[in-house]
């Protein structure tokens, strides 16, 4: 079975080349908690911006995007599946909470490894939000180095767990299988293939990249938690700089969805590609600058 793991970002203009691949594969995995409406909206029971808004996302306009392209896929046949169990449980969670039966969910399994996974990420989170408040630069790069790591925990216990559900699928599938993951998920092949499948990747921002002739500059902070997944050897030094310049990045991109045109069919890959090539260049020091004069 021939299993590409195609690697994208939540934007308008990576979904041009999300249909093109899919469209040569049989079946399509995508990143989203299972949804009882699902179904109804690829078969046109109702409406797709109906659909979209019964669903928590950061991104509203791709997901309205995607789901008429997911609609189209299903017309040509195409048999599709969402799986992402981690927020599912985040789901489960999330409901005993607000029934007071919190106590009651299990103290193993799947439901107490993402309980451990959120709780270690969300105190962490909190020192983070606490130190952005003070505007205390430096105790601000500490929460981000600690945010990050246990982060870096969680995508792992994440993409594990989505594998394991992808395998699961497959077990009742033939023929080509696409399966939709963010760059973040880098280790999601590589637990694949220890369950046995052959993988293959695309990462389509590299492949934009490529295309436009231009160098990709990462996300700094990201690439802090890929190097904090993959357990390599950081020094103290190194991490604090990849945090000090993830902060800027994350406080100079555009935060509104943008629509490709025909000048510009790639607006926030060019934009946040500018920011994290400018962002790459900062000292340590430039980086605290930097930040006192956006939240002053």
């Amino acid at each position: 079975m021939d299993v590409l793991v195609l690697f994208t970002s939540h934007r308008v203009e990576m979904l041009p080349h999300f249909e093109e691949e899919a469209k040569k594969r049989d079946v399509i995995i995508i990143e989203e908690p299972k949804d009882d409406q699902f179904r109804k909206m690829l078969s046109g029971e109702i409406t797709i911006d109906n659909y979209v808004r019964t669903l928590d996302t950061s991104f509203p306009i791709y997901s309205k995007y995607q789901c008429e392209i997911l609609r189209k896929l299903h017309g040509l046949g195409k048999r599709i599946y969402q799986v992402e169990p981690y927020l599912e449980i985040i789901e489960v969670i999330h409901r005993a909470i607000e029934r007071g039966e919190f106590e009651k969910l299990p103290k193993e399994g799947r439901i107490a490894e993402v309980i451990d996974a959120e709780r270690n990420a969300n105190l962490a989170w909190l020192d983070y939000q606490e130190a952005f408040l003070r505007k205390d630069f430096d105790a601000l790069v500490d929460a981000t180095v600690r945010f990050t790591k246990a982060d870096a925990e969680r995508f792992k216990v994440r993409d594990k767990m989505r594998a394991e559900e992808i395998a699961k699928v497959l077990e009742t599938e033939s023929g080509g299988v696409l399966v939709e993951a963010g760059q973040i998920h880098l280790l999601l092949p590589r637990y694949l293939e220890e369950l046995g499948f052959e993988v293959s990747t695309l990462n389509l921002p590299e492949m934009v990249a490529k295309k436009l002739g231009i160098k990709l500059y990462p996300n700094p902070g990201n690439e802090l938690t890929k190097m904090f997944m993959l357990g390599e050897n950081i020094d103290e030094e190194t991490a604090k700089i990849m945090a000090a310049r993830g902060i800027i990045y994350i406080s100079l991109i555009p935060k509104d969805e943008m629509l490709p045109t025909e000048d510009n069919p790639y607006p926030h890959l060019v934009e946040e590609n500018k920011i994290a090539k400018a962002v790459s260049k900062l000292s340590y020091e430039g980086c605290r600058r930097l930040f006192y004069k956006i939240w002053s």
